[in-house]
């Protein structure tokens, strides 16, 4: 009995700490407010005269502009070709930066050539197609420029130069102009909205910004609307992680797995503590070896096994909307420990990132058909037998191959446009839209589970245990503001409720039909 209560007490401190780092990240997340726009030198030029360029230049400030680019590169995808360093361009540069407006360099990292411009930038848009190292140039002759790491391109060996000391970086968007195409002024607008508001861009590199009325005064809105400044982004404020933070949530997490294993398993209380205390002393050393690598492989063991381990403990009592409210409390308390041991600037910037992200998915539903196989009995065996199992199982097979390929930013299977469509509004009416893993699939499932040993019951509480996964998953894009993560996770749960209590309403129509034919 002392020894629960002693585990116990070990993992109430771990969820505290988690709950503390949690809310210094609110208040990081709340003081990095400023947004910068940069549109392309090039496009201004044309048949301004000088009283002309610097009405021009006085609006483009106006309505949030803080830099004119200069493209050391061809750049095809925004149709924008190398700049012509002609008088020209001198001429609308000088005149921007008369008026207080700066200059952004935007560099291909594929092409490692040191530009002769006399000029000296900001701000350093670096984009990479190849994912080539960052320009050693830039770090010799531009030490003191703000480095716009551009989403979805960004080079390689970011995390490195952010180890050596480097801490001057932004996170920067742009959208293509084949993307323009498609999404028009509105979607254009509320793209820039999200990568702001979702994944803490604040330096947007606004190309072909003359292609809609009104283009840079709507979106200027939008984002003053959101809670954003509009000026010159800075680098952020330092936020750093630590090994005792690392240590209290590990001591947590073994803490978790012994009470787990006490009350599922035939092991003896002896041996459990045991292999506890093996667990965090191989914490410990791991951690003062390598405190990066520990934490990666602390936070993806967790991502990995605390649904797992919450089905377990949980199942044998409780049903319905208390089981997925407790499990997904728990899920979203294991997500907090997860972020807090990977707190810190590098993740928030996306130099760095949880690695595993398909694994923390679909292992936890595999650890829970496994463990339910295991445990199935006769029962079980002879559906298996008799090949019960084929449609279950290609269900969850085409299920799971759906999810991993579809997961990250640049899925193998596109977003659908009815599904993105179908996203727009959820945002439009939730703010932070829910993920379908959970609401849709997930959360349903695990309320219409019921302990009957069958395939199909198995496969339910698998798919509740991918919902839980995900939920996880939601905390460790730490990219995204804390705040935002709570609020999807919410919106989420509370979906879930609905249309899973609406699934068994109707089940229970269906069987109380049958039984008056």
């Amino acid at each position: 009995m002392v020894a629960r209560h002693l585990l116990y007490s070990v993992l109430a401190l771990a969820i505290v700490t988690s709950l503390g780092v949690g809310l210094q990240r609110i208040a990081w997340d709340r003081a990095y407010q400023t947004v910068g726009l940069v549109v392309p030198a090039q496009e201004l030029k044309g048949s301004l005269t000088e009283g002309e360029l610097d009405i021009s230049l006085t609006r483009l400030r106006a309505q949030g502009v803080v830099a004119l680019s200069v493209e050391l590169a061809d750049f095809s995808e925004w149709n924008l070709p190398r700049t012509d360093l002609s008088d020209k361009v001198f001429e609308i540069v000088r005149a921007a930066q008369a008026i207080g407006l700066r200059v952004a360099f935007v560099v291909d990292a594929d092409h490692q050539e040191i530009p002769s411009v006399a000029l000296r930038p900001d701000y350093v848009i670096l984009r990479s197609e190849h994912g080539s190292l960052v320009p050693s140039w830039i770090m010799t002759d531009l030490p003191s420029a703000l480095i716009g790491v551009l989403e979805f391109s960004e080079p390689s060996g970011l995390e490195d130069l952010y180890r050596w000391g480097q801490r001057n970086f932004v996170r920067a968007h742009a959208i293509k102009s084949q993307e323009l195409d498609r999404l028009g002024l509105e979607g254009a607008v509320a793209r820039w909205e999200r990568a702001v508001q979702e994944r803490t861009i604040r330096l947007l590199w606004i190309t072909e910004h003359r292609r809609f009325p009104q283009y840079l005064e709507r979106l200027s809105q939008r984002l003053i609307q959101l809670g954003m400044e509009l000026g010159p982004p800075s680098a952020p404020a330092p936020f750093e992680s630590s090994y005792w933070i690392y240590l209290v949530i590990g001591l947590g997490f073994v803490s978790l797995i012994v009470l787990v294993f006490m009350e599922v398993s035939r092991l003896s209380a002896m041996a459990l503590l045991l292999g506890g205390a093996v667990g965090v002393i191989a914490l410990a050393l791991v951690g003062r070896w390598d405190l990066d690598l520990a934490r990666q492989a602390l936070a993806l063991m967790i991502a990995v096994l605390a649904p797992w381990l919450l089905l377990l403990m949980s199942k044998e009592r409780l049903l319905g909307w208390k089981l997925l409210l407790l499990v997904s409390l728990g899920s979203s308390c294991a997500g907090l420990a997860a972020a807090a041991v990977l707190s810190e600037l590098s993740f928030f910037l996306k130099l760095a990132e949880f690695r595993g992200v398909k694994l923390a998915l679909i292992a936890p539903s595999l650890l829970i058909i496994l463990t339910e196989l295991l445990r199935g009995g006769n029962q079980l065996t002879a559906q298996l037998k008799r090949g019960g199992w084929l449609i279950p199982a290609l269900g969850l097979g085409a299920l799971f191959v759906l999810v991993l390929e579809r997961s990250g930013n640049l899925p193998v299977i596109p977003v659908a446009r009815w599904e993105e469509l179908l996203r727009e509004r959820l945002e439009d009416w939730l703010t932070a839209r829910p993920r379908f893993k959970e609401f849709f699939v997930g959360h349903p499932a695990l309320l219409l589970w019921r302990r009957e040993q069958n395939l199909v019951q198995k496969s339910l509480l698998a798919l509740g245990a991918l919902g839980q996964a995900s939920i996880i998953n939601t905390f460790v894009h730490l990219h995204t503001p804390l705040m935002l993560s709570l609020w999807r996770t919410l919106n989420g749960l509370m979906l879930g409720l609905l249309l899973g209590l609406f699934a068994c309403s109707v089940l229970w129509g269906i069987k109380r039909w049958r039984r008056r034919l």
